[in-house]
């Protein structure tokens, strides 16, 4: 495979989904997209490492198809990926990228680096994503870092679609038993899973294989009911926005960021509900933050592209 010095890749991947762009590099200093692709989740502990590696390169040959160029080695590749953090992980897509010849150079960085390169001015502030889990993620202008939440299902990813899933689940169990008021979200979850029977909760999302992923595609629900006036779901919009909330403010208060600074929003859960955003900026507001800016990141893939421009460029100015 030949290497093509004006190309760049960057990869966004998530607990649901992995977005591929090819882009090439323009004389002035900025980037313009020629192939994108899409496929499954890439994180490697939530899939496993043989499906995240099989997401990874079916979202990589559709941006090649996409671009209706052959493949070929490009000079840079960024992968923000969730999940990826551990030595082993960057380890086992180093040796992705070397066996399939995918990039002269692979930068793995924490996946909300690129939603901050994308929603903030400079690069500097916080980046809450609040997907499939949920983590936030601080930069200051001298590029020192912090990272708060992103523990996982197994006892973290508060306020994530994960965690909202699961607190929906948890009220239609209560209701159903009587332990606590009625609640739309029993009616909702029954209708989402094809089911008639409250008991037959744990035996339909037990059939989906990925119980994880099923729990959060409950967390839409949430809002829906929300927005009807349900107290339960209510309830559960205003515990999760104190949640997030709780990450932002610990992530600025780790690098003294003070009590504004630009904040980027990603992931399904923020982009997806404007109630749960502006429940969000309701209790940041109660502990005293006002955000320089607010920007809702949509593609953090253009990020990893932004970061992969700030490297070339760092690397020329050298």
């Amino acid at each position: 495979m030949s290497e093509n010095h004006n190309l760049i890749l960057g990869i966004d991947g998530g607990g649901t989904k992995t977005v591929a762009c090819l882009a090439q590099v323009v004389p002035d200093g900025s980037f313009h997209v020629v192939g994108r692709g899409q496929s499954g989740s890439s994180n490697l502990k939530a899939v496993g490492p043989e499906k995240a590696l099989e997401n990874l390169a079916e979202a990589l040959d559709q941006a090649w198809s996409d671009a209706q160029v052959a493949p070929e080695s490009v000079s840079l590749a960024v992968l923000g990926l969730s999940g990826a953090g551990r030595p082993e992980a960057q380890s086992l897509l180093q040796q992705w990228n070397t066996e399939n010849r995918i990039a002269h150079k692979l930068s793995i960085v924490h996946d909300a680096l690129p939603v901050l390169a994308a929603g903030t001015p400079d690069g500097s502030g916080v980046a809450l994503i609040a997907g499939t889990g949920s983590v936030a993620f601080a930069a200051d202008s001298n590029r020192k870092t912090a990272v708060v939440g992103g523990w996982g299902y197994w006892f973290g990813d508060e306020g994530s679609a994960f965690w909202l899933g699961q607190a929906a689940l948890r009220a239609a169990s209560l209701a159903s038993d009587g332990r606590s008021p009625a609640t739309q979200l029993l009616e909702a979850i029954l209708d989402r899973l094809s089911i008639s029977d409250p008991r037959e909760m744990l035996t339909s999302l037990a059939r989906c294989g990925d119980v994880r992923s099923a729990i959060a595609g409950l967390a839409d629900l949430v809002s829906i009911a929300a927005d009807q006036q349900d107290t339960a779901a209510l309830e559960i919009v205003s515990q999760a926005a104190g949640h997030l909330a709780a990450l932002v403010v610990a992530a600025a208060k780790q690098l003294e960021l003070g009590m504004r600074f630009p904040l980027a929003l990603a992931g399904g859960v923020l982009s997806g509900s404007q109630l749960i955003r502006e429940a969000l900026l309701g209790e940041l507001a109660a502990r005293g933050v006002s955000p320089d800016s607010v920007q809702l990141v949509t593609d953090p893939v253009n990020g990893c592209l932004k970061v992969a421009m700030c490297e070339i460029t760092s690397q020329s100015s050298a």
